[in-house]
């Protein structure tokens, strides 16, 4: 699991280990990998962004008797367009597209030979409809979507599942980074997800995969419509994104 220190990951990674599974996790935070290498997961450190050359991954990744491959890291930045910098860009698009397609560029071919594996994305609805002060994280997740898409295509002829979660807004500390005014959790208010909803969302997946699921149902219906009528759906959703 990548990322998986994340108040998302967090929980999945305990979910895993309560249900004695052996995991894997990586991340940044060194309390939350402390803990889960209590709990007996192998806990690695690992910053991308920094180390996103293959040759510089952390040994733990390289193993190649994963049953399953959670794609959880990701970071936003919510700013107007000409207000990121280019170190906010560029980090957006390493870490939320290039690493995931890496690492399933890496893992797939040793699930290929043994016949099994799940590769499995956790994106966002972003990627299904953007919004202002979002445009590049919109970007990245559109595309890290566009991949999986694509991927799940290659292997639909082999025993490799791949699989994608689309969240809605979760109420982890990525949005307090991304947004650092709070205008944005505050304008979402009770629509904001918990971390427990996503968590079983993606527990679930991991019994009986599907393809995509998009989360919660309601904010899925609205991703839909930005796709099939997206000038219709930029002109009335502009005025209740402008809130953030």
């Amino acid at each position: 699991m990548t990322g998986g220190t994340s108040g998302l990951g967090l929980y999945v990674a305990r979910e895993l280990l309560r249900q004695g599974h052996s995991i894997t996790v990586t991340g940044r935070n060194e309390q939350a990998l402390a803990e889960l290498q209590q709990l007996g997961a192998r806990a690695t450190h690992w910053d991308m962004s920094r180390q996103h050359r293959q040759e510089d991954w952390p040994t733990s990744l390289l193993d190649t008797d994963y049953d399953v491959v959670i794609l959880n890291a990701g970071v936003g930045f919510f700013k107007q367009h000409d207000e990121l910098s280019a170190q906010e860009i560029q980090s957006m698009l390493l870490v939320n597209v290039e690493i995931p397609m890496l690492l399933a560029r890496y893992h797939s071919p040793f699930m290929q030979r043994r016949e099994d594996g799940l590769l499995l994305f956790i994106g966002s609805l972003a990627g299904r409809m953007a919004s202002p002060k979002a445009s590049v994280y919109a970007a990245s997740k559109h595309a890290l979507t566009g991949y999986v898409q694509g991927l799940r295509m290659e292997l639909m002829q082999t025993n490799v599942k791949v699989s994608i979660v689309q969240p809605g807004p979760i109420d982890t500390p990525f949005i307090d980074k991304a947004d650092e005014t709070g205008g944005y959790k505050k304008a979402l208010g009770k629509h904001i997800l918990s971390i427990e909803q996503v968590g079983e969302v993606v527990m679930r997946q991991l019994i009986k995969p599907k393809g995509e699921v998009l989360v919660p149902d309601l904010l899925g219906v609205g991703a839909k419509f930005a796709q099939l009528t997206p000038l219709l759906f930029e002109r009335f959703g502009r005025k209740i994104y402008a809130k953030k």
